[in-house]
């Protein structure tokens, strides 16, 4: 089944990134470039929700980026189903989560901005 959703990236990419996110496993997403930063929108296949944005969060660190919020793109506010908003929540605390371990594995005292 495919997934649509869209992950703010922490830092606008190089062309040399762009490379990257291809060869890390992000052939299937669009990088926008917005006022609020760069996202990359995704249309993935997989047998969940989760399981689709966990591979690409994977895929985008691989490529030497950070998630810093997760956006349900398919699928506006007004129609948006429980469950749906349910993975959409969770996969912004496992955002949230990483980013939060990786700033103290790199000793840094100011963490970057995640909105849950």
């Amino acid at each position: 089944m495919g997934y649509e959703f869209a992950i703010v990236l922490d830092h606008d990419p190089s062309f040399d990134e762009l490379d990257n996110l291809f060869e890390a496993g992000c052939s299937d997403a669009d990088i926008e470039f917005t006022a609020e930063g760069p996202i990359a929108l995704f249309n993935r296949q997989a047998d969940s929700l989760t399981t689709a944005i966990s591979s690409a969060v994977r895929a985008l660190e691989r490529a030497g980026f950070r998630a810093t919020e997760v956006i349900g793109e398919a699928v506006n506010q007004t129609s948006m189903t429980l469950e749906y908003a349910k993975e959409i929540a969770a996969a912004n605390f496992m955002v949230a989560t990483r980013a939060f371990i990786a700033a103290q594995r790199s000793g840094s005292e100011s963490m970057a901005r995640v909105d849950a």
